[in-house]
């Protein structure tokens, strides 16, 4: 091949590689609704994880601290194998990786951080809900779904 003709197909291989290429910051909602989710769902299993060490006391009026306190770990095991299944979709598409760009992680990280902080506003230990984080924790529902699918992730 000539040394323009070698140029030329180099320049269009390139070319063709950088218009396949995401952006550094290239997070789907999909993904940021997982995201989101994960970091709901950690939160929500540290907070059965404390239920478990309550002490409720024998009196009447405790009745709802026993039961609370009864369904804490299948709850818990209910929300760690969302965990999971979250932190697998974002693994298998790259997402969790070193490698990807600090942009793309930085955004992963905030909605992360964002549904973490969901969770402690609308549980609060001091009885004080936040009905707006507990709206948009309602997302995680469509994101249970998501996952399920077998062309995101399988169970």
């Amino acid at each position: 091949m000539r040394p323009r003709c070698c140029i030329a197909a180099l320049l269009f291989v390139l070319t063709t590689a950088a218009a396949f290429a995401q952006p550094d910051d290239a997070i789907s909602a999909t993904d940021e609704l997982v995201g989101y989710c994960l970091g709901a769902n950690t939160e929500l299993v540290e907070r059965f994880r404390k239920m478990q060490l309550w002490g409720c006391g024998k009196a009447a009026s405790m009745a709802w601290c026993r039961e609370a306190k009864k369904s804490a770990p299948e709850a818990m095991r209910y929300r760690e194998r969302l965990v999971m299944r979250f932190a697998r979709v974002l693994s298998e598409k790259g997402l969790l990786d070193v490698e990807q760009p600090t942009a793309a992680r930085k955004k992963l990280k905030q909605f992360i951080a964002d549904g973490t902080k969901d969770a402690e506003l609308c549980f609060n230990e001091k009885g004080d809900r936040d009905e707006t984080a507990c709206d948009r924790l309602q997302r995680c529902i469509e994101a249970e779904k998501l996952t399920r699918t077998p062309g995101i992730a399988s169970e």
